[in-house]
């Protein structure tokens, strides 16, 4: 029988290598030649087993490691999974159109930067992607207050600020799942722990907002801009409105409260949706059902021509739609599991969990490291991974609850992502909206003026240096 060869401890320079050789190919790779962020992470996972089988490791115990892994985080993926089902369910019955149709009848031109801030925060809530709110809801408050000769960076920035609250909060965006799979937790308890931080900060912003708003000079005559209109008719023609078409936020929500199964609270959200939508819509049975797998288009329910702003609203959703999502779970869990197993993540975050030693310093660590990752990758997908994995054992060690950890990986994760010119998010905004991040002078982009995306992280600090909102644990657990 042949003799296994026996581990050695890689050592700090090798773990350096390994993440210096990750950020390089993300720099090079995705965010230079545009290269997808998986097969990046299936070469650094290859880079990093080439190091890991020098030091005695070898591919059978790797794979073992990672199907466990994976085996693990299969809960958070159905979650994923269920999140494009009832999103285009709720599009086929109507539920997140009605939202999106009330705020935007309710805007108030004289204060305009709350009312973007706001009307964002809701849609993202509702729909789980900012970047789908920027293009919908973000178009149509840039249209207003362009009609109203409305400072638009500022008015940018606030419909910025309202998208990514709303997505950090929404148990239907990828983000939100992506976190508390990485750091160990569940998806409610990651919510629940995000409150502490995402309010607070939110309030605040929304404040500056109103007062900023208070400079406004707008005649009370104003009228919205015709795009804006013709969304408003367009939705009004294609659904018929009623309280009861916000039942399946009802389920969500009330699961959510009563600590159910998130994935049977959206299944279940998901049915009560496609049977409004076929019972009070007057839509096709079959049809709900199906875009519950292939996505939700409008076409589906009307054979009438929508404006194109209203297409890139609606279609969306489907079980489908989440592939993307969970290859890169797939890709990053096996570069996250190798470099766990071998060893080189915790020789690489060693001297930083040393000095780690109170919650405080422990949560500014996390903070920082991944805002480092999330701005070399332009993504924070790869950072929730790599941080999870990195600050977990310390957590624990320090008994403080792991919906923590989540947490602060989204204050400076989701929340970042905007301020970074080169990252994907700042691309689809600055696109959306068309105010460009930084802009030729310091008012002039967005970002100056994105004042929830500094005061989350700041938040965070401040109640880690109070002591409070980090769930400890028992030491028996």
């Amino acid at each position: 029988m042949e003799k296994k060869k026996e581990k050695t401890v890689v050592t700090f320079g090798e773990s350096v290598l390994v993440f210096a050789f990750l950020i390089t190919i993300i720099i090079i790779g995705n965010i230079k030649l545009g290269i997808r962020i998986e097969i990046l992470l299936i070469a650094a996972a290859a880079f990093a087993l080439v190091l890991g089988i020098r030091h005695g490791y070898g591919w059978t115990e790797i794979e073992e490691a990672i199907s466990e892994r994976l085996a693990s985080a299969t809960p958070a993926i159905l979650i994923v999974w269920v999140i494009g089902m009832v999103t285009a369910a709720m599009m086929f019955s109507g539920t997140i159109p009605m939202v999106i149709y009330f705020g935007l009848k309710v805007i108030n031109p004289k204060m305009m930067y709350l009312c973007s801030f706001l009307l964002c925060s809701i849609l993202s809530l509702c729909t789980g992607t900012s970047w789908g709110s920027a293009a919908t809801g973000g178009v149509a408050v840039m249209g207003i207050a362009a009609g109203l000769g409305i400072n638009l960076p500022i008015n940018a920035a606030a419909a910025v600020s309202g998208c990514i609250v709303g997505d950090k909060l929404s148990p239907l965006s990828d983000t939100t799942n992506l976190a508390p799979l990485a750091a160990g937790t569940d998806l409610y308890a990651h919510i629940r722990s995000m409150l502490w931080t995402t309010l607070p900060a939110a309030a605040a912003a929304a404040l500056i907002y109103f007062l900023l708003g208070l400079k406004i000079d707008v005649g009370m005559s104003a009228e919205l801009p015709e795009m804006t209109v013709d969304m408003m008719n367009d939705l009004a023609s294609t659904y018929h409105w009623n309280i009861f078409v916000l039942v399946p936020f009802v389920i969500i929500i009330a699961g959510a409260l009563f600590k159910k199964s998130a994935v049977l609270s959206m299944i279940a959200a998901s049915l009560t949706a496609v049977l409004i939508g076929t019972f009070y819509q007057g839509f096709d049975f079959v049809k709900g059902l199906n875009s519950c797998i292939n996505g939700f288009t409008v076409d589906m329910i009307t054979s009438n021509e929508c404006c194109p702003e209203v297409v890139s609203l609606l279609n969306r959703g489907g079980m489908k739609s989440m592939v993307g999502i969970v290859i890169i779970i797939y890709c990053g869990y096996t570069f996250a599991t190798l470099i766990s197993h071998i060893g080189f993540i915790q020789t690489f975050t060693a001297p930083l969990i040393e000095k780690a030693t109170t919650p405080l310093r422990l949560i500014t660590c996390t903070l920082f490291t991944n805002f480092f990752i999330a701005a070399c990758a332009g993504s924070s997908y790869a950072a929730f991974i790599l941080s999870g994995e990195m600050y977990r054992n310390a957590y624990e060690k320090q008994r403080i609850g792991l919906n923590v950890l989540s947490r602060s990986m989204e204050d400076s994760g989701t929340m970042s992502m905007p301020l970074i010119p080169w990252g994907i998010a700042a691309g689809v905004y600055e696109t959306s909206l068309g105010i460009s991040c930084l802009g030729t002078h310091l008012t002039d982009g967005y970002a100056v003026w994105a004042f929830n995306t500094y005061l989350n992280p700041i938040t965070a600090i401040v109640i880690a240096a109070l002591g409070i909102g980090l769930y400890k644990t028992k030491k028996e657990d």
